[in-house]
């Protein structure tokens, strides 16, 4: 691939290397299934790119998500709902006002032990469950850290019931995180698969919440029994800084950055790049922490949520699995204290594509869509070329969004030494890090990981992301240094951001398959926490056991599987098509949506093998297998077994 800037729309993408126009290929994929019961079929269409860049105010994703697909979505539970919600109490905090455990990133929280809950057996002692008139049956429990501006609690999820929900709220908040537990399954699976302990890639960290409270409400479906429910709370998180705490009050002056920081929105012209970058919140071993990270875009323009940082704020899945982001986290006006009433947050982690020290680069996926107003940030595979002015969009010490603007002096080598980074000149070939020199601004603590932007032509990209910065914030020489994006995208992320439709390897993860005798359905999952859970809570399904393998995570050439749940039959189905999706949602309510369950090929190659889709004419459910034999087999000897043909594709086990 010739490299050079790229930015990315809605409907297109357009390269330009130097001065010249460079003419690529991409394709877009549309696949829709055939055949089907319930939806209709398509094919993909491939797209050229070229032309002249895009103007920057042309890149905002502005679609508006489907509420009815969010499996993390915030909701009013008022306060009366949660009835006889005992209290752990635990003692008082007492914060250590030493240097942060990590260079560059910002210290906002310690990880506390409760000992209360520590054991499954006396988490579930303290619930105290009611059934309501739809026969949901809903336990809750409270968690209370004294003089906390936020918490998080962390759950040991030792068995979880499908079609479980868990709300959590604060006592500041009015409205409570509710979340799937198909969330809470595929975070434990991305753990896994990442070869984390057993006991560590259990521990879900719950959404961070307002005030020195928390509450935990559980709901099981009518038909599950509590005993199926296995979990504990062995830690929480204290912060002492949540400068978004409104309710309280907080003295926002106490946690924000020096005084020689700028207001973002102070600089109006740059609002389209800002809305690209947000403020990260993750908890690594004892502590949690607040970094700056930036959306990037991809060539193919998929809208797939890659996320830039540093690799000292985010270089293990464990703690890319707890990030939380803020976006449009700026004040309301210029040089206010007040957070923008659009400030959104995005929970359920990341799962972690690349971690170099050498550049000090982590780049990641968000496991959930971003709100709409982002912007997916352009980037410069060139090498930079001192000296140019730049500039950098960053959260400081957690604070409301700012911008320094400066010059890019020259290349560095760099090491970091314990706490500390040291760093010496060097040149374009050999030097991993460039220095800048602040004309106005600087950067902080919690800055670590921001982009640095070059402008060409009016446009701006992406070249670099922070990494280390000067002792003395704001004194006369203000000097930053910055992992280069460049060296970064060809060690490996142009394999995601480049125009490739490969999925890269190692992303597959095994299929399971039972089936339920009575009902005459299949059940398939790529959850080994799910597939535990049936075989110990519910023998009536058989396990066959691995049947093909499909990508754990979203990737290049890959599109999501959406599972269903039907309430009246108790059956699953499983579809590639968004559009066929779509249709069951607003056609048929007995289908409870679940989410997308693994990403498959919609078109063939790269070793994938087709999936082929039967749909039962008497008792309506489906039948799917990658097996071709096994697919002539039922269309030979099951007349009652309509066949639909081939709906994705994906890989033997």
């Amino acid at each position: 691939m010739q490299q050079g800037h790229f930015m990315t729309g809605k409907a297109t993408s357009k390269l330009e290397h130097g001065s010249r126009l460079v003419r690529n290929a991409g394709f877009l994929f549309l696949a829709l299934m055939v055949g089907s019961i319930l939806g209709c079929g398509g094919d993909g269409e491939g797209q050229e790119f070229v032309g002249a860049l895009k103007e920057s105010a042309n890149l905002t994703k502005t679609a508006t998500a489907d509420a009815r697909l969010e499996q993390i979505r915030e909701v009013m539970r008022p306060k009366s709902a949660v009835v006889d919600s005992p209290v752990v109490l635990l003692g008082p905090f007492e914060k250590t006002e030493s240097t942060s455990k990590k260079e560059g990133a910002l210290q906002i929280g310690s990880v506390r032990n409760v000992e209360a809950t520590l054991q499954a057996q006396d988490f579930h002692s303290r619930l105290s469950w009611h059934v309501g008139i739809d026969g949901k049956q809903t336990a809750s429990i409270s968690f209370e850290s004294p003089a906390a501006h936020g918490l998080r609690l962390g759950l040991q999820i030792h068995m979880l019931p499908m079609r479980s929900v868990l709300r959590v709220s604060g006592s500041q908040q009015d409205l409570a995180v509710e979340l799937d537990s198909s969330v809470l399954a595929q975070t434990v699976q991305n753990n896994l698969n990442a070869g984390l302990p057993e006991t560590q890639a259990r521990l879900y960290w719950l959404p961070t919440t307002r005030g020195a409270r928390t509450t935990l409400e559980i709901e099981l479906p009518a038909d599950i029994p509590r005993s199926a429910l296995v979990l504990s709370a062995p830690q929480l998180v204290h912060l002492w800084i949540l400068p978004e705490n409104a309710d309280e009050e907080l003295d926002i002056t106490k946690a924000t950055a020096a005084s020689c920081h700028r207001d973002a929105t102070c600089s109006p012209a740059f609002d389209t790049t800002a809305r690209s970058v947000a403020r990260m919140i993750y908890v690594e071993n004892d502590d949690a922490y607040s970094c700056t990270g930036t959306l990037m875009a991809d060539w193919n323009d998929t809208g797939t949520p890659y996320f830039l940082t540093a690799q000292h704020c985010i270089s293990t899945q464990a703690v890319a699995s707890t990030l939380e982001t803020a976006w449009f986290y700026k004040s309301s006006s210029c040089d206010s204290t007040s957070v923008d009433s659009n400030v959104r947050y995005v929970r359920g982690g990341a799962t972690l594509l690349y971690a170099s020290a050498a550049t000090d680069t982590s780049f990641l996926r968000l496991n959930s869509s971003p709100p709409a107003g982002v912007v997916f940030a352009g980037w410069d595979s060139n090498t930079p070329r001192p000296p140019t002015s730049v500039t950098g969009i960053h959260h400081p010490r957690g604070d409301l969004q700012k911008i320094s603007t400066g010059i890019l002096n020259n290349f560095l080598s760099c090491n970091r030494v314990e706490l500390s980074v040291l760093c010496t000149a060097s040149t374009a070939s050999a030097g991993k890090f460039m220095q800048v020199r602040w004309s106005a601004g600087a950067t902080e603590g919690g800055s670590s990981g921001s982009p640095l932007f070059s402008e060409n032509n009016g446009n701006r990209y992406v070249i670099g992301q922070l990494s280390s910065g000067s002792v003395n914030t704001c004194g006369a020489i203000r000097n930053s240094q910055y992992g280069r994006f460049d060296l970064a995208y060809q060690a490996a992320l142009k394999q995601w951001l480049g125009p490739s439709t490969t999925p890269p390897s190692g992303n597959l993860t095994s299929v399971f398959r039972f089936f339920n005798p009575r009902t005459g359905a299949h059940f398939y999952t790529n959850s080994v926490l799910e597939r535990d859970f049936v075989i110990s809570n519910y023998p009536v399904f058989n396990y066959e056991g691995p049947k093909f393998k499909a990508a754990a995570q979203a990737g290049p050439g890959l599109a999501p599987v959406y599972r269903f749940f039907n309430i009246k039959t108790g059956a699953h189905f499983y579809s590639i098509s968004a559009a066929e999706r779509d249709f069951v949602l607003d056609t048929y309510p007995q289908f409870q949506y679940e989410g997308p369950t693994w990403y498959a090929q919609p078109q063939a190659g790269n070793n994938a093998d087709q999936m082929y889709r039967f749909f039962h004419l008497k008792n309506g459910v489906h039948f799917y297998t990658l097996i071709k034999a096994e697919a002539d087999f039922v269309r030979a000897t099951y007349p009652d077994w309509q066949y639909e043909g081939g709906v994705y594709f994906a890989w033997p086990n």
